[in-house]
C-alpha cells in the first residue's frame, strides 16, 4: 500500500492574513482527472516545554485565555520567532515566561498539526537543570508557574482539568516515556 499516488498540486492563493492565522487554498487535479480545491490554515510554528525543577517536578502553568475569559493549565510554550531555530525560541520562551533558563534540554519530538490542511510545526522539548534568567514578559497577564509532580500533572492531564488537549497529550506521552523507560536523561 506504499505506491505513490501522483496528484498535481496547483500553486498556493492566499485568501486572508491575520495576525496569527492565514487561510490559503490551492486546486489539486487527481489522477482521475477530478479537481477539487482544498483549503489550508497556516500558522507560525511554535515550541513547548515539558521542564522539571531541582525536585523533579513539572513547571505547569497558569495563564489567562481570552477566548475562554479565564486562567487555564498550560506549559511554557510559544512562537518561533523569524530567524531563530526550535531550541533557540524554547530557551527564549522560558526565560520570558517562567524566568528560567535550562542547561540540560532535550527535543522530544517534532509534530505536525492534526490535520494536512493545517500548516505548522510544534516542537516538544523537556528541560531540567534550571537556573534564573528571566527576560521581560510578553504577557498582558502574569503567568503563574505551579511546580507539580509529574503523577498529579497526568492525572489532571487525564481528568481534563489541562483543557488543551494538546498539552495533556504530550504530559501523559511523557511519562509513558518514562515508565516504560524509553526516555532517558541520558
Amino acid at each position: 500500500m506504499d505506491e505513490k499516488v501522483q496528484v498535481q498540486l496547483g500553486e498556493f492563493e492566499t485568501l486572508f492574513k491575520g495576525n496569527i492565522f492565514t487561510v490559503k487554498q490551492r486546486q489539486i487535479t487527481y489522477p482521475n482527472g477530478s479537481i477539487q480545491t482544498h483549503e489550508y490554515c497556516q500558522r507560525f510554528d511554535s515550541v513547548t516545554v515539558l521542564a522539571f525543577d531541582e525536585q523533579n517536578r513539572l513547571l505547569l502553568t497558569r495563564e489567562f485565555r481570552e477566548s475562554k475569559n479565564k486562567y487555564v493549565w498550560f506549559l511554557p510554550t510559544g512562537k518561533i520567532d523569524d530567524q531563530e531555530d526550535p531550541q533557540t525560541a524554547i530557551v527564549r520562551e522560558m526565560r520570558e515566561e517562567i524566568g528560567l533558563r535550562p542547561r540540560t534540554i532535550r527535543l522530544l519530538a517534532k509534530r505536525s498539526a492534526g490535520s494536512s490542511y493545517f500548516l505548522w510545526d510544534t516542537y516538544i522539548f523537556v528541560a531540567k537543570d534550571l537556573e534564573p534568567a528571566p527576560l521581560e514578559q510578553e504577557e498582558y497577564f502574569p503567568i503563574e508557574v505551579v511546580p507539580t509532580e509529574l503523577a498529579k500533572a497526568v492525572e489532571m492531564a487525564e481528568g481534563g482539568e489541562i483543557e488543551n488537549v494538546y498539552l495533556a497529550y504530550n504530559i501523559i506521552w511523557f511519562n509513558y516515556l518514562l515508565k516504560t523507560k524509553k526516555f532517558s536523561w541520558g
